[in-house]
């Protein structure tokens, strides 16, 4: 087995480079057979994830990420975009400051367990991975964890462009840098338009101001917007919360902090295999943490099955 490892050094406020210097000591006693790159700017990753499927060599191979949600994203993206072809696995070294996929998955904090954990897999587990189709620009994405729309995306938004998350990630704050944005992005989000519709429902809700698509439980550092996701099963789900009020909106942030924002009957719950929705303004979106800028949207989102080379904690 060959291990590939795509290196984000300034993941996790600089965390990743610690964690890779660690990892890279253990692996070279270990006489490990390795090649590893390192990322230099913003979509780096995926660049060098897809062409790791143009010049695949004789033997088995898994391309492991180390960094953040977003670089196993970018990573993700590398591979899957292209469809591929030489059938590479993908694994995870979690050094970012919100590791939700890891807690999603199952995957230590460690980086030699986690990557203990690569070495005692015995075959890729397939989990599923989400997707949308973006009828706008006519792309596509995949996701690990969470797409979203508005507040969620604001705070994205802010927290990456602020020194206040330089900071708080070097100190591993990342859930507190979470909060510290929410706040700020409460009292200046204005409410959306936005439809939604799935095999049950089409609706129109006029004052929307958070809308997350659910591949994983978690964001934002550990938060459960919605338990009951899954990367094991290939439902979607989306949660949508409207802004009525301040008292209501209040409530709907203390339910999103309890992970009951979709049992809440303030809230919007759609889940099923596939899910279109669309907003008529310009609005901030994330993927998976990463700022995906102020724009229109219209998409299409479902899930896919991905090979996964990793075991999970819960079953060692």
């Amino acid at each position: 087995m060959r291990y590939s490892f795509i290196v984000n050094p300034v993941a996790g406020g600089g965390n990743a480079k610690k964690a890779w210097t660690h990892l890279e000591n253990y692996l070279k006693q270990a006489q490990v057979d390795y090649d590893v790159k390192i990322t230099h700017y913003a979509g780096h990753a995926e660049y060098l994830a897809q062409k790791m499927t143009e010049n695949e060599d004789s033997g088995q191979r898994v391309v492991i990420a180390v960094g953040g949600d977003g670089t196993l994203n970018e990573v993700l993206n590398g591979l899957a975009k292209v469809g591929n072809p030489a059938n590479l696995p993908l694994a995870d070294i979690p050094c970012g400051s919100g590791k939700d996929f890891a807690r999603s998955y199952g995957i230590s904090t460690d980086p030699i367990k986690a990557f203990q954990q690569i070495q005692t897999a015995k075959h890729p587990n397939n989990i599923f991975v989400g997707h949308y189709q973006e009828a706008i620009k006519n792309t596509e994405w995949y996701f690990v964890n969470n797409v979203g729309i508005g507040f969620d995306a604001a705070i994205v938004s802010r927290a990456n462009n602020s020194n206040v998350k330089k900071r708080l990630n070097h100190a591993h704050m990342g859930t507190f840098s979470y909060l510290s944005q929410a706040l700020r992005v409460l009292y200046d989000q204005q409410p959306f338009s936005l439809s939604v519709e799935d095999s049950r429902h089409h609706d129109v809700l006029s004052r929307a101001f958070l809308c997350i698509a659910n591949n994983g439980a978690y964001i934002g550092g550990g938060f459960q917007v919605d338990p009951s996701a899954s990367i094991h099963n290939s439902d979607i789900s989306l949660v949508v919360a409207e802004r009525k009020n301040w008292l209501q909106t209040l409530y709907l942030m203390w339910q999103l902090v309890r992970g009951k924002l979709p049992q809440s009957r303030f809230a919007h719950y759609y889940h099923g295999k596939r899910i279109h929705y669309s907003t008529n303004s310009l609005e901030f979106m994330q993927i998976d943490g990463n700022d995906g800028g102020n724009r229109f949207a219209d998409l299409t989102i479902d899930c896919q099955p991905f090979p996964f080379w990793q075991t999970p904690l819960n079953n060692g």
